[in-house]
């Protein structure tokens, strides 16, 4: 049954590790009610906030009760304002005399509401204070401002947080899924090429071969040798399943991440792994090389005990992924939408 008046609530921003039980408490309790596979435990906001990703900033802003219950959180990623690319960063000339900024500073956001306080002008008060955020931080670095979401297509609560003036869908991504039980080809590499392992010391030529495989993806953002090596150190980052295709010259040509969150597995009783990243760097494709890796990753993930595989694509991926995972046996489980607003 829904509570009486939102007067009655008050926002502060998280202070740390002593929210996170409450936090996941809310998460929780949303999750029964969406169904939607995607909550976040204690143990992972605890690794989060230890281990917070460069490039930006992660926020949360509370919701509570005058007797302290949790029923809202906003989620707010914001990029770093340095890393926000300048008209004087450009490799062209510009018509402007200045240095004015040519890209926007843009925050991610996510809104969470107890079920019980919901539909009475709640979300809209959470999805303010973000886009309010957003501003500021813009302001302050002197560039403009957008705000982005997501909601899956079939959950209709969370889609019309978004479906309001201003915002608009501009990308949809699939969530596709592969049994691992059925019969997986095995891989068949071009001749004089080898897969491996990849090596923390040849990070740096990692990331050239990541960016060099992804420039032409929508929403392109260049990988930097800082992520990279936060990823390698991450607690939970598996190096026996983070692959590279090498072709004959020793160049790095290819790649495949497979992931399998153990604590969720044992968590929901299930045997599911990812494959996380995959690509093929510019010159080595249409050789089958994506199709090797990505088979090599399935076999990984059985060979570890997993029974189902499941990865994420965009729908207008330009080097016909989806192609490639159908024809490995992958279908569409659900599908995922991008929200944006310009916020001046």
């Amino acid at each position: 049954m829904p509570h009486q008046l939102l007067t009655s609530t008050q926002s502060r921003p998280s202070i740390g590790h002593a929210d996170l039980p409450a936090i996941a408490a809310l998460y929780e309790i949303c999750e029964q009610v969406d169904q939607l596979d995607n909550t976040s435990t204690l143990a992972e906001l605890q690794r989060r906030l230890d281990h917070p990703p460069p490039g930006g900033t992660h926020q949360r802003q509370l919701w509570e009760t005058p007797t302290g219950e949790l029923v809202g959180v906003v989620a707010l990623w914001l990029d770093d304002p340095a890393n926000v690319q300048t008209a004087a960063q450009t490799d062209g000339p510009t018509d402007s005399p200045t240095d004015a900024p040519t890209d926007a500073l843009e925050g991610w956001v996510g809104i969470f509401v107890h079920p019980d306080w919901r539909g009475q002008h709640l979300e809209a008060e959470l999805l303010s204070w973000a886009e309010q955020r957003v501003r500021q931080q813009a302001k302050a670095a002197q560039r403009p401002a957008k705000l982005c979401a997501g909601a899956r297509a079939n959950a209709p609560y969370h889609r019309a947080l978004y479906e309001t003036p201003g915002y608009a869908i501009i990308r949809q991504f699939h969530t596709m899924v592969r049994s691992l039980v059925e019969p997986i080809p095995q891989p068949q590499f071009p001749p004089g090429f080898t897969s491996r392992p990849t090596h923390a010391e040849e990070a740096a030529a990692w990331v050239e071969m990541f960016n060099e495989s992804f420039v032409d993806h929508w929403h392109f953002t260049p990988m930097t040798l800082e992520r990279r090596q936060f990823r390698l150190t991450y607690p939970t980052y598996q190096p026996e399943l983070d692959w590279v295709a090498v072709a004959p010259d020793g160049t790095l040509a290819g790649f495949c991440g497979v992931e399998i969150d153990l604590e969720e597995n044992a968590l929901k009783d299930r045997k599911e792994g990812w494959i996380g990243v995959l690509g093929t760097r510019r010159g080595y494709r249409r050789q089958g090389l994506a199709r090797a890796m990505l088979l090599q990753g399935l076999h990984q993930l059985r060979a570890a005990g997993m029974d189902t595989a499941l990865l994420g694509v965009d729908s207008q991926n330009p080097n016909q992924a989806m192609g490639l995972y159908e024809s490995a046996g992958f279908t569409v489980k659900e599908t995922h939408l991008s929200y944006q607003k310009q916020l001046g």
